[in-house]
Formats: C-alpha cells, structure tokens, sequence
C-alpha cells in the first residue's frame, strides 16, 4: 500500500468521479483506476461502488476513508515536524476569517509575510460554517469567527474577546450625534445588513424576532467590507460587531440598548498531537493585537 494510492483513494471519495479525481492528483483517469483497483486487490474488499458513470463509497469504503485521512493527515503532520526542527517557518499557513475580522487579521498577516519569507499565508474569507468545514477537512489551518455554538472535538477554541453589536453610520449622518438607541427604534430605520447565512445575521435575526420587530432591509450584501463602504458614504445605517469598525475612521457607533448582544470570538484548530509552529506563533500575534 502507497501513500499516492491513499490520496487517489480519499480524492474520489471526495467527488465520487473518476474524470474529475485524476484532475485533481493531476494523473490519468486510467491510472488512477489501476491504482484504486489495486488498493481494493490489496485490501481484498470493494471501496467503490461503479454503477455506470456513477460511484458510491461501499460500507468498507466508508469506514477505510476515516484511517486513510487519518494516515495521509499524519504525515503532513511528520513532514511539519521535521521543518520546524530546524527552526525554519515555512509552508503553507492556510486561514479562515468571517468577514467581521476584516482589517484586523491584515496587521498580523502583514507581520508574518515580513519576518517568515518562506511561509505562505493563504487567506479565505467566508461564513461560520463553511470555513469550519474546511478546517474539519485540513483545508484550513485556523479559523477566526464570533459565534455562540458549541465547539465540538476534534474542534478545539481558543477565545480572544467579547464584542457587542452596534449601530453604525457615517459620522456625517445627523444620528451620529446619538451616543445609545433602543433596540426596538430600528424597526423604523430602514438598515442594510449582511446577508441570510452569515452568522451574525442569523444572531440578530433571532434579537428581532424575541423583540417582535420586523425591520426595513432594502439592501442585503455578503461582504462586509462593500457594506461598511456604503455606510461611510451615505446616509444608511447598519448593525456590526463593534469590533468590526477598527480601521473605518469614518464611521460612528452607537450603542444599542434594552437588549444583551454581547458575543464571543474565537480562534478554531483542530486538536492534533502535532501542530504547525506557525499556528502557535500566528495565534500569540493575533491575540496580542487584539487586547492591545
């Protein structure tokens, strides 16, 4: 048994296509066929089922697919260790940010490309859940998000802070003047918000419908950045995480009151008995960044 035939192995569990599995090993569709044929001689047990051009993991498939992750996660994890044996970072550092990090990831990222010019930082912006799964399938290293679900292994958290959700305008609007606005008042202040399926959405979605308000949503976007360009453009408003409004000089927030919409952030790895040493070292960063 090869390590290249697990990787084939775990790539067509993955689309369940053969065409598609041998692009992304970048072999021929025949070649990778004879190398899984190969690993199911050696194993003496069928991992697929081919119904035509379809293909289905089999029972043996299905639990085999848990070992062979497991193995090929292991040697990355071997060749890691090795490399920071010699005190070098390099690699790939592979991270997932919610978009309510916005700018405050890109100091850190800043630093890291400066003093670790072997290491290169990937970045990728999305929602909670996506970014999780990513991570759940050694796609991403880290994730940074603000959430209140539970965590479960082999997700382990590392909090960083507490943020509330604020109003934010322009500090040329006139509500700008307003240093706090009940919650409920903003079922009549028409407000652009992020997007159905971002997490912080999905929060404050729940704050509207316990406080029975149906507010004005005339515009919906699924990025922060473009939102918060609106806002310090116009006269909208909308409603962040305070944290999110580092870095935007021109915005104002304004504190919302008769409702609790504290909420934790934090720093999401997987549990492995070895981890990256540019993990450690981005985490000890970022988190002096941020209570500084």
């Amino acid at each position: 048994m090869e390590l290249f035939q697990l990787r084939y192995f775990v790539a067509l569990a993955d689309v369940l296509h053969f065409t598609k599995a041998a692009e992304a090993c970048f072999v021929t569709q025949s070649g990778l066929s004879q190398q899984i044929k190969k690993l199911e001689e050696e194993l003496a047990m069928s991992l697929f089922l081919r119904i035509g051009k379809k293909v289905q993991l089999t029972e043996a498939g299905s639990v085999f697919l848990k070992h062979a992750k497991r193995i090929l996660e292991d040697v990355e994890s071997g060749k890691q260790a090795i490399d920071d044996l010699s005190n070098l970072i390099g690699g790939e550092l592979r991270i997932g940010v919610t978009y309510i990090f916005g700018l405050l990831v890109l100091p850190v990222v800043e630093l890291f490309a400066n003093k670790y010019p072997d290491l290169k930082i990937i970045v990728e912006y999305g929602a909670t859940e996506p970014l999780q799964e990513k991570l759940l399938k050694n796609e991403l290293d880290l994730v940074l998000v603000i959430s209140n679900y539970e965590i479960e292994l082999p997700m382990q958290k590392i909090p960083l802070f507490t943020s509330k959700l604020v109003m934010a305008v322009s500090k040329t609007n006139d509500m700008a003047k307003m240093k706090s606005i009940s919650f409920k008042k903003l079922q009549d202040i028409p407000l652009i918000l992020p997007s159905k399926g971002f997490n912080s959405r999905e929060f404050l979605d729940v704050l509207f419908a316990k406080n029975k308000i149906s507010p004005k949503i005339p515009i919906e976007l699924n990025a922060i950045h473009a939102l918060l360009q609106i806002i310090e453009n116009s006269d909208w408003a909308t409603i962040v995480t305070e944290k999110a409004l580092k870095g935007w000089h021109g915005l104002q927030a304004i504190e919302l009151t008769g409702v609790k919409t504290e909420r934790k952030s934090y720093i999401i790895t997987i549990k492995n008995d070895y981890q990256k040493k540019a993990i450690g070292l981005f985490i000890d960063a970022f988190r002096k960044l941020v209570e500084a």
